[in-house]
């Protein structure tokens, strides 16, 4: 592409800016952009003039300009300025692959992934039994440092999945560090179709079940509803939900799951920037009567603290391990007719009791710190402690 080609590109661009500029502008009750950008679209116009005009006098390499990158660019510059974390902007391609990641079937690597929000560092969580990154040799808690040779850390987790997800049989180059060995580990990765498990669960012993979620999504309350009603089979007389990790996911689906353990009760609340409420409830009295505990620790976060904090209110369950993360806010997903996307938060949620964890996190009932260099899971072992009082 040649110099003139950047140049007329950007001028047209910063039309097409302006009017991005006017669809995400927060909207009051009158109608009008709380942002005032309206009131600037002609000094917006003449900065990105002065761009482009910069660009083309003096960029090295303007062959190597990819129009595309420049325009979604300019919309992922404009909603970065909210400084809000959990606020993104996503290209047609990027959405295509978060909606196919709620939907509980993916070609990818095969491994859950989370992002500690303060530090901006992407954790392997869990890779899938007899997955491609499993088979590969990662393992959990390796911490994922590059996708394709660019540095992943700080950028947002669902743009770093996207980039390891691919058709079937293509292949995907990452580095990790493993901590335990101090030592950075080079994979090649070959994608294949996986079904997400976001259910496991097991009898630990002739009475106790113990049911993992690692993630709410589409599949989770089907799954979870399995796992119940089969343990019920095998006798189970008292149960441990492992939500250790647990990042969060869908509303819908934890309130899906919620509804399969409590009564017809309050689930969880959600108030807006404008005060409405929105309210979510059980759907029936079918619920788990056994004795539970709950595990839980600083990586859970969102929908996991939203059904970690519907038991802790209806005291059915004893919270066992250290504090949660503390996200008590939601995000929206807005589709874009062009296949784009902006997910923007817009309401804060509560506990049933009425109580927004944001920022502050549930606290435990009985606070066990993970020992690492026990040969036992000591989180674990104290839950079944509990239930065997």
């Amino acid at each position: 592409m040649n110099k003139k080609n950047v140049a007329s590109f950007i001028a047209g661009m910063a039309v097409m800016a302006l009017v991005c500029a006017g669809i995400y502008s927060v909207q009051n009750n009158s109608g009008h952009s709380t942002t005032r950008l309206g009131e600037r679209y002609e000094e917006i116009e003449d900065k990105l003039d002065t761009l482009d005009r910069t660009i083309s006098k003096y960029y090295l390499n303007p062959d190597e300009v990819d129009l595309t990158k420049l325009e979604e660019g300019i919309y992922a510059g404009y909603v970065a300025g909210l400084e809000e974390n959990y606020t993104t902007y996503y290209t047609a391609e990027d959405f295509a692959v978060v909606m196919e990641s709620t939907s509980g079937s993916y070609s990818g690597i095969g491994a859950y992934v989370s992002q500690n929000m303060n530090t901006g560092i992407i954790t392997i969580a869990n890779p899938f039994e007899g997955g491609p990154a499993a088979e590969a040799g990662m393992q959990k808690e390796d911490i994922l440092f590059s996708v394709e040779g660019e540095e992943v850390t700080g950028v947002y987790v669902s743009k770093v999945v996207a980039r390891m997800k691919g058709e079937p049989g293509t292949s995907v180059n990452l580095t990790v560090y493993r901590a335990s060995e101090d030592e950075y580990i080079d994979f090649t990765i070959e994608r294949a179709v996986v079904d997400v498990p976001t259910v496991e669960y097991r009898m630990l012993d002739n009475q106790t079940g113990y049911i993992q979620i690692t993630e709410f999504e589409e599949v989770t309350a089907g799954q979870f509803k399995t796992a119940v009603e089969d343990l019920k089979a095998q006798g189970m007389e008292k149960l441990i939900f492992d939500l250790r990790d647990n990042g969060g996911g869908l509303l819908t689906s934890v309130c899906d799951v919620l509804d399969t353990v409590l009564p017809k009760e309050l689930l969880v609340y959600t108030i807006d920037k404008d005060g409405n409420k929105e309210e979510s409830w059980a759907r029936d009295d079918d619920k788990v009567e056994v004795p539970m505990a709950v595990l839980v620790n600083g990586n859970t976060a969102s929908a996991s603290e939203i059904f970690t904090g519907a038991l802790k209110d209806y005291g059915v369950a004893e919270v066992i391990g250290t504090t949660t993360f503390g996200k008590g806010i939601v995000q929206s997903i807005i589709p874009f007719k062009d296949g784009s996307a902006l997910k923007l938060t817009t309401a804060k949620y509560y506990t049933p009791s009425g109580v927004c964890i944001h920022g502050v996190g549930i606290e435990p009932d009985m606070v066990v710190e993970y020992d690492r260099e026990s040969e036992d899971d000591n989180q674990l072992q104290a839950a079944m402690d509990y239930l065997n009082e």
